[in-house]
């Protein structure tokens, strides 16, 4: 059975092995540097883990199969207008484990949370082309509200 839990400093190595793998895989897909290019980010993997680990407006989880990691989701709150928005900044999971439900029970997550804090609204972001992770979100009801489009000039 797939679970959720929140990550602990004990986590931190399978996590940013997680991270590296994640920004891998991103960095060959389309609109995937830009995306990595906005993520503040220590140049190493388990500085960045731990700084959201320890970050009070930054929630970070487990997505755990058989007893193993397989998978993980960091989500940060801001502030718009006074009111909490909820940003799932990573949600991934190893190739090996999408078929039994680990990016649906760490968005679900995700979401009790950001309705725990009394966010006002949830984002994520899908690369173009990227339609597993866009029917995820859709199915637990996230849509589209923006489309951003770029043109490369160097």
């Amino acid at each position: 059975m797939a679970i959720a839990r929140p990550a602990t400093d004990d986590d931190v190595q399978d996590l940013a092995q997680l991270l590296v793998e994640a920004e891998a895989e991103m960095s060959s897909q389309r609109g995937g540097p830009a995306l990595l290019a906005s993520h503040e980010r220590a140049p190493i993997a388990t500085d960045s883990v731990l700084a959201a680990l320890h970050d009070n407006d930054t929630m970070v989880w487990c997505g755990v199969w058989e007893g193993a990691v397989v998978g993980y989701s960091i989500a940060r709150t801001s502030r718009e207008r006074e009111a909490a928005i909820v940003t799932i900044t990573d949600l991934y999971t190893t190739p090996q484990a999408r078929d039994v439900g680990i990016g649906e029970v760490l968005l679900e997550t995700a979401i009790a949370w950001a309705i725990g804090i009394d966010a006002v609204a949830i984002d994520a972001h899908a690369l173009p082309g990227a339609r597993e992770s866009k029917n995820l979100f859709e199915r637990l009801g996230l849509t589209a509200r923006l489309i951003t489009v770029r043109r490369n000039l160097q």
